[in-house]
Order: structure tokens, then C-alpha cells, then sequence
């Protein structure tokens, strides 16, 4: 066993030694061909000296990544070209060394060995931070920086719970460590076998048993803790993919079963709606949070309306600014919990809540509000004055309420909103040109589309000869 931990000791610190061969190797090249002219002959003595340094280097990083592949944390194709094009770049750093002891690296020969150790060279640095950060880290950006794009679910209760909710969580979150290159711990998370064998510390989840699971366990534990997952440098499970893996798990982890064959309570279906809706109408909002950050909110009133089954989740990782989702849950009893949130509060979701004009009021206090939804409540021309006071407010969606062109006439609109959706209310057209002009710069959409006759659309019917 001690042997056993001195060897992972050696192995770990490849990812410090493999630097130190680019470096000075790259150096002897740039080297090499300045002191092809005279005006650099002065650096020739200094090459033979810098190329044996980066090839002892190379031998140290050979020795280490090779350990480090021996440990199990490396599978597949990719790890075996890394290690074979690290040994054929080992092997031309140390012909052209040896060349370089007898003055021979600058005719033809030296010529091409200078070349292709730095084909190898980047190749191989290629290939290892492709095992570090994810396939095509040299030629596309890494996954840990720009979050992969997650389509709506059409249907979310014809879902294959799996397939589509739970492998896309973990295959943003969790591969770039536990996919099919690289396996920390002996833990791939990428396909239901390897999942259900577990890694070195034992089994990743236990069905019908999310709290034990150590899946979950890790992702709960705090950043600053060794043992948090994914690690604190890399992007964090966002709270609806924690509830979505944790129910998944409790109801038992099953990879055949759809949604709708799963027991769903009321605090789950939210975040499962929420992937029905897919990402909220993102360019019709300004992405931009405010510039000034703000203080945590109350957790007490956040725990309420999680318990509740309203969807409560940062708007970016390190931010104290919210979302709420009351979708489809009554609402009526818990709009008080906002005045606690007014001061994080930037999207608001209360579509199909049962509100009525006696909540707008409270809305109005949450000044720093962006993006209201109240499509298909009991919101009148009454509220409109309320929401005029939402200086911050973007975007304004009012579908399916009781709102006239006489109320939204009335009104004085937010500076800043620059889109109303107003499909299904109580418009009257004869006022279309009224709101355009009183709501400058923004978009009035009714809903109302027509889409223009072309010539393709008609079919001519021809009589045939009998």
C-alpha cells in the first residue's frame, strides 16, 4: 500500500513536468533556427545544453504520464495516442540532441528533426489538454468554458428520463472528469454500466436513495471541501440539476422508464416543466445582470417557497440576484415571500398561478425586476400602473389576462422594455397604432400572424385525357 502511494505521488506531479519539455524544447528550437544566421552565432553553444535539458524533461514526463495512465484514471484511444506521440517526440528530441553535440542541426537533416519535433510537440500538448479539458481543446473552445446548448424537451412527460434528462446533465457536468477519456477515481459517469460499477471509492449512486448517493453527497459538500464535485474551478451543477439527478435517483434510477412512468411531487414538477419551456425567451432579455452586486437574500424565505414547489435559482454562479418559477402553482399564498427576495429578484415566473390584480403592488417592490411573466392569470388593467414602476423592467409578458389597449394606454412604459406579449388579451386592433407610438423602441407582439399567399401554396388541378 505504500508503495501504491508513492507511485500516485510520482504520477500526479506529471502535469507539472509536462510543461517544463514544451518550454525549453520550443526554446532550442527558436534557437536553432536564429543561429542558422550570423547575426545570432553567439546562441549556438547554448543549444546542445537546452535541448538535453528538455529532453531529460521529455524522459521525466514519459516516466510520470505513464504512471499516471497505470493508475486507471485514462481510458480508450485518445490516452494511447497521447502516450505513443509522447515517446516518438522523446525519441526526435533525442536524435536532434545528439546532433547537436557534433554541430550537425543545421543542415537538412537537422532541418526536418527540427520540424518534426515540433509537429510532435504540438500533437502531443494537443492531445494531453484533450484529456484534460475535453476532446478538441486545441481546435474549439473547452467545454468547462462555454456550457453546452440544451434543447426544449417538446414533451417532457414523453421523456426518456435518462436519455433525456439525466445523461445531458451529466455529460455537462461531469464527463470532462468521468467520460470515456479520463476517469478520476476509476469513475465513468457516461453509460449505464460504468455507472452502476462505480469507481474506486465504491458505488456513485444507490437507487431510491439520493441522500446516500455519493453522486449527490460530493455535488452538496462546500466548494472549499477536497472532496466537492465537480471541482470548485470548474462550471457547478446549477439547483434544478440537483433536484433532477436527486429525484431520478430516489424514484430509482431507472435508464428505460419515461417521465410520466415516474412518481413526480409537486416540489419536482416545476424543474421539469422548466426543461418543457427550455431556456426563457433568452434575446428577448438583457443578459446582463446588474452592476452592482447584491446582498444574500433571506434563505428562510427561499426555503418557503422551495418547500412550496417554486423553482428559486441564482441567475449565475457566485451571483446573489434570483429567479422564481411559480408556474402552475398556486400563488396566491405566497407572494409575500417576494418582499423578502425584492432586492435579488431579476425574472419572475407566475404564469397559470391564479394571481389576480391584488399582487401587483408586491411585484412593484422588486425594483430591480427584468423579466415578469403573468401569461394566463387574472391580471386587469388595474395592475398596469403598478408595473409602470418597474423601471428595470425588460420584458413583459401578459398573455391570456384581461388586459385592454385602453389600460396599456394609460400607462407610462419602463424606459427600458423593449418587448410586450400580448397574444390572447383584450386588444382592440383600432389602437395597434396608438400603443406603437406611446411603446417606442419596443416589440408589441399580439400573437395575431398571417403569413402571405404564394404562388407555391396552390395546387391547379388539371383535367386528364382519358
Amino acid at each position: 500500500m505504500y508503495l501504491l502511494t508513492i507511485t500516485e505521488f510520482i504520477a500526479h506531479l506529471h502535469p507539472v513536468l509536462v510543461h517544463l519539455p514544451i518550454g525549453i524544447l520550443l526554446m532550442g528550437l527558436l534557437l536553432q533556427a536564429l543561429a542558422r544566421y550570423e547575426k545570432f552565432a553567439s546562441f549556438r553553444p547554448a543549444i546542445p545544453s537546452i535541448l538535453l535539458t528538455g529532453l531529460i524533461a521529455a524522459v521525466l514526463s514519459c516516466i510520470t504520464g505513464f504512471l499516471l495512465y497505470r493508475n486507471g484514471d485514462y481510458d480508450g484511444s485518445l490516452v494511447s495516442w497521447h502516450m505513443w506521440m509522447a515517446l516518438a517526440l522523446t525519441f526526435v528530441a533525442f536524435a536532434l540532441c545528439a546532433r547537436s553535440f557534433f554541430g550537425q542541426v543545421f543542415d537538412r537533416t537537422g532541418g526536418w528533426l527540427a520540424l518534426g519535433l515540433f509537429l510532435l510537440i504540438t500533437i502531443t500538448g494537443h492531445l494531453g489538454g484533450s484529456l484534460t479539458h475535453g476532446e478538441g481543446y486545441l481546435t474549439g473552445a473547452a467545454p468547462d468554458q462555454d456550457p453546452p446548448v440544451l434543447h426544449p424537451i417538446a414533451d417532457v412527460q414523453q421523456a426518456m428520463a435518462y436519455e433525456d434528462i439525466v445523461k445531458p446533465i451529466l455529460q455537462s457536468e461531469c464527463y470532462s472528469c468521468h467520460g470515456p477519456n479520463k476517469q478520476k477515481g476509476g469513475l465513468r459517469l457516461d453509460n449505464p454500466a460504468m455507472i452502476a460499477k462505480g469507481g474506486k471509492d465504491g458505488l456513485a449512486l444507490l437507487p431510491g436513495h439520493a441522500d446516500s448517493s455519493e453522486l449527490i453527497k460530493r455535488m452538496l459538500l462546500p466548494s472549499s471541501d477536497d472532496h466537492h464535485m465537480p471541482p470548485k474551478d470548474r462550471r457547478q451543477p446549477s439547483r434544478q440539476q440537483q433536484e433532477l439527478l436527486s429525484w431520478w435517483i430516489d424514484q430509482g434510477a431507472d435508464y428505460t422508464k419515461r417521465v410520466k412512468d415516474l412518481p413526480q411531487s409537486e416540489k419536482i414538477r416545476p424543474a421539469l416543466l422548466a426543461l418543457q419551456k427550455g431556456p426563457a425567451n433568452t434575446q428577448d432579455i438583457d443578459p446582463a445582470l446588474p452592476a452592482e452586486p447584491a446582498d444574500p437574500a433571506d434563505s428562510r424565505a427561499i426555503a418557503a417557497l422551495r418547500n412550496a414547489g417554486v423553482v428559486v435559482m441564482p441567475l449565475a454562479q457566485g451571483s446573489n440576484y434570483l429567479s422564481a418559477n411559480f408556474s402552475g402553482i398556486p400563488a396566491a399564498s405566497l407572494i409575500h415571500h417576494l418582499l423578502s427576495l425584492k432586492k435579488q429578484l431579476i425574472r419572475l415566473d407566475l404564469s397559470n398561478s391564479g394571481i389576480g390584480d391584488s399582487v401587483a403592488t408586491t411585484i412593484a417592490q422588486c425594483t430591480p425586476l427584468r423579466y415578469l411573466v403573468l401569461s394566463n392569470t387574472a391580471i386587469t388593467d388595474k395592475s398596469l400602473p403598478s408595473l409602470a414602476q418597474l423601471a428595470e423592467l425588460r420584458v413583459l409578458n401578459l398573455v391570456g389576462t384581461r388586459v385592454t389597449a385602453e389600460g396599456l394606454l394609460s400607462m407610462q412604459p419602463p424606459k427600458h422594455l423593449h418587448a410586450v406579449y400580448l397574444y390572447h388579451t383584450r386588444m382592440d386592433s383600432k389602437y395597434w397604432s396608438k400603443l406603437q407610438g406611446l411603446f417606442k423602441g419596443a416589440v408589441l407582439d399580439s400573437g395575431g400572424y398571417t403569413l402571405p399567399a404564394l404562388m407555391t401554396d396552390t395546387a391547379v388541378v388539371r383535367a386528364g385525357k382519358r
